[in-house]
């Protein structure tokens, strides 16, 4: 049984607690709307999108939605992507309970109503187009900026990542057969109207990997990252990395290693 003063003390409790949650519900709603972002981090406004001073934000977008995107707790961006390969490989045992464990089975490459398939089918594509749109720009005159030039350099770079992420999962080695058919190739915009591409061989995957990743490590010439912020753009260290595995997927042995040690200079 509750003592009076028991009772007093969670009424006084009730009553603060629904003035406090009507307070908030007011403040809430008086509040204007423009502080939320409610603009998807994977997509720029489409009438300002073919401006060269917006290839940087495009670029950003891109990253952003490979990184960022969620279908699921066990669907966030890239990293679940290089779980499901950590789960693939021949060092590690599944339980049966874990979120990985359709992965271990090796359903998550190979079955199209695979929710984890679906899932990296559309984030490799999706950002591959968002670097399509950045590359897709043209500047002239005063447009065509440094920063603009990076940016499509680094858009160049994220492309060749991609495909390369792709050509791997999708086909058995280079080495193999260069004429194996692995994934379409898109290297332009889309839309809901774009005809859909049938697979392109490996041997035009790794042909446009090179020469995106030629382009970028150009473009990036002389680009140094401004702040401990900016360690996700590439820079020509980076390209020279994604250029030396490249090679040694393609049996490039000596370019591999020339690349390699491009890519290690300047660290220790």
């Amino acid at each position: 049984m509750f003592h009076s003063k028991s009772l007093l003390t969670m009424n006084t409790f009730l009553k603060n607690t629904a003035i406090l949650a009507v307070g908030l519900l007011s403040v809430l709603s008086s509040c204007s709307g423009d502080f939320l972002d409610n603009k998807p981090t994977d997509a720029v406004d489409s009438g300002i999108v073919p401006v060269p001073s917006n290839a940087g934000r495009i670029f950003n977008g891109a990253w952003y939605n490979l990184f960022e995107y969620s279908s699921t707790y066990a669907n966030i961006g890239y990293r679940a992507l290089m779980l499901q390969d950590d789960m693939m490989a021949d060092d590690v045992v599944s339980r049966p309970m874990y979120g990985f464990n359709s992965s271990y089975q090796f359903n998550d490459v190979g079955m199209p109503a695979n929710n984890r398939t679906a899932f990296a089918w559309y984030l490799m594509y999706k950002t591959i187009d968002n670097c399509n749109t950045a590359i897709s720009i043209t500047a002239t005159g005063d447009d065509n900026t440094a920063d603009f030039r990076h940016s499509q350099g680094q858009a160049y770079a994220l492309r060749a990542f991609c495909y390369l992420h792709l050509a791997q999962h999708y086909q058995f080695t280079y080495l193999k057969d260069p004429s194996a058919p692995a994934v379409p190739l898109y290297t332009e915009p889309t839309a809901s109207t774009t005809e859909p591409k049938g697979k392109a061989t490996l041997e035009e995957i790794y042909t446009q990997i090179f020469k995106d990743l030629n382009k970028a490590k150009e473009l990036l010439e002389g680009y140094v990252r401004p702040d401990d912020k900016s360690k996700f753009k590439p820079d020509v260290s980076v390209v020279n990395g994604l250029l030396a595995r490249a090679c040694l997927l393609t049996g490039q042995w000596n370019e591999a290693a020339g690349a390699a040690l491009e890519a290690a200079e300047g660290y220790t």
